[in-house]
């Protein structure tokens, strides 16, 4: 398939609110849990700033902090590059600070001493990103007991990212939910319309699937929508992609940077991987499971004036209806409703 616009051709400023929309955060306004917890941690340890960091485009991006002088946007943390799955913490002083510190416009406007910064995990064990403290004046690294609370510290955080991750995810599928990707829908329709990208949105609908449940029974139908769940996810990767369980057995996404061509293009390679997957329909004479897609686009700023992102998603809807009255199993594209 035609290869999409990467996420690189991005400015970092758009990866870094891509990335923070992932959280469930706000790019818009400060995040006041994060902030309070960054805020203690640098009052505990009598520190300049603190923020919390993730990987972005082969750097990264500080997504949150407290106090002192740093650029948002802009490379932030060693620790995001350096920290492992042991839970080691870094901390630089010295020379090893002087080289990094040169290197990092993002607290070039600190007088740094001294830095530290813990790993912070995901559920699976995977660094998700740093919580950095910055030091100004006299530095010593942390003691035993400054170790642990920044590892306490460190927890606070993540318990905080998992909570929001449980707010706009389907608990069945670990999908975003209905009410994130609307949210998102229009998010990605402002920034759309401010980069001159296009924009596609798909809806996907497992053929078949009550007479399914019928057949095989509720658990075999979860079981269904989670492996669709996953090949659907894995296929959407790029910064800005979203898809989410809409309802039932609907799946929707949003593609920015996507063409009606490379959208359709990339929901039939979605289409061929779930049905390499060989989950037998025990109602129809043993066929594959398969599911009808819709999708729309919009190329340009004339053509998103004309509509609206509630007609996106009516649009996909009304393409994805004559898919399945085609015979099911079709991608169909409402810009001229042929069936591929």
């Amino acid at each position: 398939m035609p290869e999409r616009k990467n996420d690189i051709d991005m400015p970092l400023s758009e990866s870094r609110k891509i990335s923070m929309e992932r959280f469930g955060l706000s790019s818009e306004s400060k995040d006041y849990n994060l902030y309070r917890i960054l805020d203690l941690t640098r009052r505990y340890l009598n520190a300049k700033a603190a923020a919390f960091s993730i990987p972005v485009r082969g750097g990264s991006a500080i997504l949150e902090f407290a106090g002192g002088n740093i650029q948002e946007h802009a490379t932030a943390s060693k620790g995001c590059t350096s920290t492992n799955s042991n839970r080691e913490m870094t901390v630089l002083s010295g020379p090893s600070l002087a080289h990094w510190h040169k290197e990092c416009p993002s607290i070039s406007g600190l007088n740094l001493t001294g830095y530290v910064g813990t790993p912070i995990f995901s559920p699976d064990g995977a660094v998700k990103g740093v919580m950095s403290v910055f030091f100004e004046g006299d530095f010593r690294p942390p003691t035993a007991d400054q170790v642990k609370a920044l590892n306490d510290f460190g927890r606070l955080i993540e318990d905080s990212l998992i909570l929001r991750s449980l707010s706009i995810r389907d608990p069945l599928t670990q999908m975003f939910n209905r009410r994130y990707l609307e949210d998102q829908a229009d998010t990605e329709w402002r920034r759309a319309l401010r980069l001159q990208v296009p924009l596609s949105f798909a809806m996907i609908d497992v053929d078949h699937f009550k007479l399914y449940n019928d057949t095989a029974g509720h658990q075999a139908g979860d079981d269904v929508l989670i492996a669709l769940a996953n090949v659907i996810s894995k296929a959407c990767q790029r910064a800005g992609d979203s898809a989410c369980r809409y309802g039932g057995e609907e799946f929707a996404v949003i593609l920015p940077m996507t063409s009606a061509e490379d959208a359709k293009a990339l929901m039939a390679k979605i289409s061929q991987e779930f049905k390499a997957l060989s989950i037998i329909h025990p109602g129809l004479d043993k066929e594959c499971v398969s599911f009808s897609c819709g999708v729309t686009t919009k190329t340009d700023a004339e053509e998103m004036d004309d509509s609206n992102v509630r007609s996106c998603f009516k649009e996909a809807d009304i393409a994805l209806y004559t898919a399945k009255e085609c015979g099911r199993n079709k991608i169909v594209h409402y810009c001229n409703l042929v069936v591929s």
